[in-house]
């Protein structure tokens, strides 16, 4: 039986490593992004060792390290007071236990190696400036139309990277809309050699209180601090975006709400972020099933699939493992078409839905208050690196 090659709809993180993953295995793919040139906004991210095991065996892990960084450890503070709550070492401990690091890296340096080491791929087809307006199913396959041009792309394979508003999930199972969580996170990046020297250190920082908590780590090479204040907001926005509007004062009035029972020392780290960029966060219930993942000719992977809070920080991770899932698939070509897209949809829905639920509850516990705050604080003492680490996730 032959092999179709697949398109891909969607030119983010996990549209590139759908098309690198396949491009590894020896499948064609055609690509179509939506923008006019390939780019990637956002701000820092982490990959835990599950993503990058996957990121080395394509290639692109040493090009990936040279602008990421290796967190020695992840702290866990009060952010109140200021006490310890909890401490994991990471780095050489990671490595041992999984046979890879955690990285920490801003979001444009990924998006980068995956296109750098896609454009060295002759087997892929890249359309830029193609926005996605219809995928219908057809006896043979499955009719795309875009905005921009008259051409219609007959896809004998359709995977849909098309992100939290993907037009190809329609096509799968539906368009409800994506749900908001009531939770706003204001990002900024901080030159390092400008912040004191507490604040340098090669590590994760956490910070929880109560409706709120606070993320820092370093990125580009160390260069910078990814600063990110999550807190519970009276509104939401309309829509999901990496630069929702917010007027400064709205901002401030977030951030002051939030934070004034905080500790002196994490009051003045955040009022050094020359600018905030206000994220909106959006998920959807977790899957419950494979039929949400891929439908006949077409599959959905990364947050076209299984948006996600941002609690477990596996967005870009899961993206990751759907995409070596379904090259691992791909390769069998004995299967039809739609049998390959079952297989990738079975294999991965039940990981994902439990990394959906993880995230949401994640951001209940992050932000406890009263006494579930309080016996949060006590696990946290008794159980210590053990309770904080994640052998299921970090070694799957």
């Amino acid at each position: 039986m032959t092999s179709p090659a697949p398109v891909v709809v969607g030119g983010g993180i996990s549209g590139l490593a759908a098309a690198l993953a396949l491009a590894q295995a020896g499948v064609n793919t055609s690509l179509y992004e939506q923008s006019a040139k390939f780019e990637e906004v956002g701000a820092g991210i982490g990959l835990g060792p599950n993503a990058i095991r996957r990121l080395d065996a394509w290639g692109v892990g040493m090009a990936l390290r040279e602008t990421a960084c290796m967190p020695q450890r992840l702290l866990v503070q009060n952010a109140d007071d200021g006490r310890l709550l909890g401490s994991l070492p990471m780095a050489d401990a990671f490595i041992a236990s999984y046979g890879a690091p955690y990285l920490t890296m801003h979001r444009a340096d990924l998006h980068d190696c995956l296109w750098q080491a896609l454009q060295g791929q002759s087997s892929a087809a890249l359309a830029l400036n193609h926005r996605l307006q219809t995928a219908t199913h057809t006896t043979q396959s499955v009719e795309l139309r875009f905005e921009n041009s008259q051409a219609v792309v007959h896809a004998q394979a359709l995977l849909g990277a098309d992100g939290l508003h993907s037009r190809v999930r329609s096509s799968v199972c539906g368009d409800e809309a994506p749900v908001a969580s009531g939770h706003w996170a204001y990002r900024a990046l901080l030159p390092m050699q400008d912040l004191p020297l507490v604040w340098r250190k090669p590590q994760i920082g956490m910070w929880l209180g109560p409706a709120l908590h606070v993320v820092h780590y370093p990125v580009k090479g160390g260069e910078w601090l990814n600063l990110v204040v999550l807190v519970e907001a009276a509104d939401s926005a309309a829509t999901a975006g990496w630069d929702v509007a917010r007027t400064p004062a709205q901002t401030a009035a977030d951030l002051q709400r939030a934070m004034n029972t905080c500790c002196r020392e994490l009051q003045d780290l955040v009022s050094m972020a020359p600018l905030w960029r206000a994220w909106c966060l959006f998920d959807r219930p977790p899957v419950h099933s494979a039929a949400q993942l891929a439908r006949g000719k077409v599959a959905l992977l990364g947050d076209a699939a299984h948006p996600m809070l941002p609690y477990l920080a596996q967005g870009a991770g899961m993206a990751i493992e759907d995409a070596a899932q379904l090259a691992a698939q791909w390769q069998l070509a004995h299967l039809s078409v739609e049998e390959r897209l079952q297989r990738y949809a079975q294999a991965r829905w039940q990981r994902v839905a439990k990394v959906q639920q993880r995230a949401r509850r994640n951001g209940k516990v992050f932000h406890a208050q009263g006494g579930l705050r309080a016996v949060r604080n006590t696990a946290m003492a008794l159980g210590g690196a053990k309770l904080m680490d994640m052998p299921w996730l970090y070694g799957g």
